[in-house]
């Protein structure tokens, strides 16, 4: 694959996993994923080998990306719980980091679409899951820990409530359902998994 050190490959990938992000796999075309690239049909088939492949090098990108920045967010100073409340809040951020409001999860897109029938896709969507299911759980304690998020739930059942609030977020979100009534559905959610001082 030496055309691949011709150009930036993780931008090339960031760009991909814009377009695929914006219209979802299959209605993602050759043209529009070469275009979004920057690359000619044939050096994206040199380095790539596929669309398919393509995609599962974008989602293991952003899964890093999503990773390190959740694991960097973390890291700030002050009580569990607000750093908690803040991330889930950022979840409907029309400032946050993807190509449009309404485009959703980008894991969450790709798991509909693709991983009931997929077995390579799924395995990397459920490797993205359960590493953020993990560090949530171990977030969670370090909440227990300072006192700010009460002991009332077994640490990897919240992690999970959490992931289902975010995905279920998404999900409206790219629906169509308006910020206000977003934001009211985490602060329900999170009172139930902080208390009413979150």
């Amino acid at each position: 694959m030496p055309r691949c050190r011709e150009f930036d490959i993780d931008h090339a990938l960031d760009q991909a996993l814009n377009a695929f992000w914006l219209k979802g796999y299959e209605a993602t075309s050759m043209t529009d994923l070469t275009a979004a690239m920057g690359l000619s049909k044939s050096s994206f088939y040199e380095c790539f080998g596929s669309k398919r492949e393509a995609l599962l090098a974008a989602l293991s990108r952003y899964s890093a990306r999503e990773l390190a920045e959740t694991r960097r967010h973390f890291s700030a100073d002050g009580p569990v719980a607000m750093l908690l409340a803040e991330w889930v809040r950022h979840s409907i951020d029309p400032a946050a980091c993807r190509p449009s409001q309404r485009c959703g999860c980008l894991i969450v897109n790709i798991a509909v679409e693709l991983a009931p029938h997929d077995r390579e896709i799924e395995d990397a969507v459920r490797h993205h899951l359960d590493l953020l299911a993990e560090f949530l759980a171990e977030t969670i304690q370090r909440g227990n820990a300072d006192g700010s998020i009460p002991p009332g739930f077994e640490p990897a059942h919240s992690a999970d409530m959490l992931l289902n609030l975010i995905a279920g977020i998404q999900v409206l979100a790219k629906g169509g359902v308006e910020t206000h009534r977003l934001a009211a559905i985490i602060d329900v959610q999170l009172e139930c998994l902080l208390g009413p001082s979150h």
